[in-house]
């Protein structure tokens, strides 16, 4: 029976890479970012290219209960996630008295609270 594996930020980057291997390894994959176009063209490319199973979630798991709303979506397709890569997230560069608080805040809840909710869940 295939592993399945999601993986947050998946749309780009590490995250994109990530998924890449883990659907040439025969895993299938729930693929969430906030980008749903890029998701989509990646999850119908590996179901072609590797014959697995994509799914795709366009969220933003900074947003309030967003990790639940996942949790909750995969609960009602009955998909059990067996690996989990929190790729999801982003730094800033500055000084901390010129850096926005809003975007510290943004990030604390990318970095730090989903996450852990993710994981949690």
């Amino acid at each position: 029976m295939r592993k399945t594996v999601l993986i947050t930020g998946a749309s780009g980057g590490i995250g994109k890479e990530l998924a890449d291997r883990f659907a040439k390894g025969g895993h299938n994959i729930v693929l969430v970012a906030r980008s749903e176009g890029k998701i989509l063209d990646l999850a119908q490319e590996y179901q072609k290219k590797y014959g697995i199973q994509a799914t795709v979630i366009a969220k933003d798991v900074a947003a309030t209960g967003v990790p639940q709303e996942i949790f909750n979506e995969l609960q009602e397709k009955g998909i059990i996630i067996d690996y989990l890569v929190n790729n999801a997230g982003f730094g800033l560069c500055g000084t901390f008295m010129e850096t926005d608080i809003e975007q510290e805040i943004n990030m604390i809840d990318v970095n730090i609270k989903a996450l852990t909710v993710m994981t949690k869940l």
